[in-house]
């Protein structure tokens, strides 16, 4: 790395490229979600083969999120950035053209989810690539905020423009414009001049291959899919069945109502906005190099804090429920920010796309499999508690295995 080079101002320009597109497919993802009874009794479905909608997003994510580390690498962070917001936004656009065919609209969402995983390969290469060692933390949580921030709006902004337009289809489109400006901005900025990084010092195409396969070989590679599998899982679960848990009626939850519940946890998601901010001053002024103790408090925070909601101690005095759900919200936040930054920090950079392609595209199946076992807990037992209980132990084994998140031996890896 030639400390010499600095870095170039426009990479203020990049993070909000990059961050447009975050949010774009977040809320693409989300717009469906507030308003899947209206979209089955449109098409004609049953509200189970709806929730279609929703998996086969997550699963298009997965696997483009993997095939978009590559690109990465390959291509640069602005090209993936063009093509994120190309692919996710026609998806929303076609919307009304697919009217209230099934399988037209499914292809439709398969190309959001494509194009929104695209977008989630690039959090750990944008903050490495662009951006100097003091900064990193700073962008990890402000690439945090800004998908906190979107999950926010995402749910009011469907329903909203639903409810003003009359038609999903066309709500669909109007959301899209979101991804047309990041789109724009990232088409600009690849017809500026292109300003050499400090951080891509150069590198043969053979030596990026053996330094890619040695990765492959390293136990470290592992055990982050792992810790990025139980971080997805929890951010699914916490974000759909604390709401249900507090909303729904005894036994089945604890009977607050939907208005009670909706703002509880209006505080929960201002949490997981400021949060990650927070941290990442935090990590930029004290711990640097080393990202792990906040993935450590996060995981910590979920875990102690998901498990006093369910005692009655807790939920009957609203002040300290709220505190805990500031917490918990605030642990979530603080790991989805942290581990990409970890990841940027002890791998090299010339394969760095790729390694955090694989770790959170397989990382998010995690998600799915919490959902399931979600919906197995609460069957099972006729009760959110299960559900809630099952979350606060899955923090638990993440915490336990953050513990062994670390290279067991020097590497010339690290982009600190």
């Amino acid at each position: 790395m030639d400390a010499s080079i600095e870095y170039p101002r426009m990479r203020w320009l990049v993070f909000l490229a990059v961050g447009i597109t975050l949010m774009a497919g977040n809320i693409f993802n989300l717009s469906f979600a507030a308003i899947l009874p209206e979209i089955a009794q449109s098409l004609n479905i049953d509200i189970v083969v709806a929730n279609s909608f929703m998996w086969v997003f997550m699963l298009a994510v997965s696997f483009s999120v993997i095939a978009g580390g590559f690109l990465c690498d390959r291509c640069g962070v602005l090209i993936v950035v063009v093509l994120s917001a190309l692919l996710s936004s026609s998806g929303a656009v076609l919307m009304p053209w697919a009217g209230n065919d099934f399988s037209t609209t499914l292809l439709a969402r398969i190309l959001e989810g494509i194009g929104t995983g695209f977008a989630f390969c690039l959090l750990s290469p944008t903050m490495t690539i662009w951006f100097p060692p003091k900064e990193r933390g700073l962008v990890a949580g402000l690439f945090g905020s800004a998908i906190a921030l979107s999950g926010a709006i995402g749910f009011p902004l469907s329903s909203g423009l639903f409810e003003a337009i009359g038609s999903w289809q066309k709500m669909s489109a109007w959301i899209s414009i979101v991804g047309w400006l990041a789109f724009v901005v990232a088409l600009v900025l690849i017809k500026m001049p292109k300003p050499r990084l400090p951080s891509q010092a150069p590198a043969t195409e053979s030596v990026q291959d053996g330094a890619f396969s040695r990765e492959l070989k390293e136990p470290l590679l592992y055990v982050c899919i792992v810790v990025s599998f139980f971080a997805a899982w929890l951010l699914q679960t916490l974000i759909l069945n604390t709401p249900t848990y507090m909303a729904a009626e005894s036994p089945l939850g604890l009977g607050f109502g939907h208005m009670t519940a909706s703002n509880l946890m209006i505080l929960f998601s201002i949490a997981m906005m400021l949060a990650p901010i927070v941290s990442g001053v935090i990590q930029d002024k004290i711990f640097k190099t080393n990202a792990r103790p906040f993935i450590f408090i996060g995981f910590a925070l979920c875990c102690i804090f998901m498990y006093l909601i369910l005692l009655p101690a807790i939920y009957a005095k609203r002040p300290l429920l709220i505190l805990c759900l500031v917490f918990a919200g605030s642990g979530i936040a603080v790991i989805s920010a942290a581990l990409p930054l970890f990841v940027g920090l002890n791998y090299p950079v010339h394969s760095l796309g790729k390694i955090y392609g694989i770790i959170a595209g397989l990382g998010n199946f995690g998600g799915a499999t919490g959902l399931f076992i979600s919906s197995w807990a609460v069957g099972a037992r006729g009760s959110y508690s299960f559900a809630i209980t099952i979350i606060s132990v899955t923090a638990l084994v993440g915490f336990l295995f953050v513990f062994v998140l670390k290279r067991w031996k020097a590497s010339p890896a690290m982009n600190g």
